[in-house]
């Protein structure tokens, strides 16, 4: 009978040590969206706390491990954004997370009141994107690696996903700005560490992919025309040059004897 409530009396003690582990770990990898409270941002993105769905601890590694998107409802309001997956979160550190998140408990939330953040201004979160801002922490523009339709002669770089339609997956300005401040995408996460995006950035760079979004779709032939006019400038650019080099090369002894024969 007491080897059978040794396993019991393990799990007791270990309950509330994972809990905590899990807060330190929502702390790291969640709050910047889901908030330090758990409550969430109305109309973005939904609270945890209080919410019957994080009583599903497999429900909960899974999304928190693979991602998820909407739509779904919580506490009367309809979220359709898209969470991205974190698989640099192990399921050992998921689950102690999920613990964490049940231990705030299971009725319906009611949604809490918006928190004051700061009004993004589009035409300084442009010049951010295309770097002719430079970022106060010395972080690279995001055309480095991605792009966004219409903007920028050539687009932008093609490491990073393309972010023209980023507002509408990502939980539009609120969401956006959640995760400028505080990036769960790991190589995101890793270009911008110690040196993070200032909050007055963040919201400058989602208003102004909230505009993008909402602007007419630009023709895949956009970038098309851009790189042959860019092709023949360059080309021009390269039959000058060698023009030079050929006038300016060293003449051979023939061509030296025709041109004394000129004179």
């Amino acid at each position: 009978m007491k080897r059978r409530l040794y396993p019991l009396v393990l799990a007791f003690l270990l309950v509330p040590a994972w809990a905590q582990e899990g807060k330190a770990l929502y702390g790291q990898f969640c709050a910047s969206c889901h908030g330090a409270e758990a409550q969430g941002i109305p109309g973005a993105i939904p609270p945890l706390a209080r919410n019957p769905r994080v009583q599903d601890e497999t429900h909960v590694v899974q999304v928190v491990r693979q991602g998820l998107s909407g739509p779904l409802e919580v506490g009367g309001v309809t979220y359709n954004g898209v969470m991205p997956p974190m698989p640099q979160v192990s399921e050992a550190e998921a689950r102690a997370i999920a613990q964490y998140l049940k231990s705030l408990g299971g009725a319906p939330a009611e949604a809490a009141p918006p928190a004051p953040r700061v009004q993004g201004d589009a035409a300084l979160g442009r010049a951010l994107y295309l770097g002719q801002k430079p970022l106060r922490n010395g972080g690279a523009p995001c055309q480095a690696c991605h792009t966004v339709a219409g903007v920028g002669f050539f687009g932008g770089g093609s490491l990073g996903k393309d972010l023209t339609d980023a507002a509408k997956r990502l939980g539009g300005e609120a969401g956006l700005s959640a995760l400028l401040t505080n990036p769960a995408f790991p190589v995101m996460r890793e270009a911008y560490k110690g040196r993070p995006l200032t909050e007055a950035e963040a919201a400058a760079l989602a208003a102004f992919l909230v505009q993008v979004s909402q602007e007419a779709p630009r023709p895949p032939s956009l970038y098309l025309g851009r790189f042959l006019v860019a092709g023949v400038f360059l080309l021009g650019l390269l039959l000058i040059y060698q023009a030079a080099v050929w006038q300016l090369r060293p003449k051979s002894l023939a061509e030296r004897i025709r041109s004394q024969l000129r004179r």
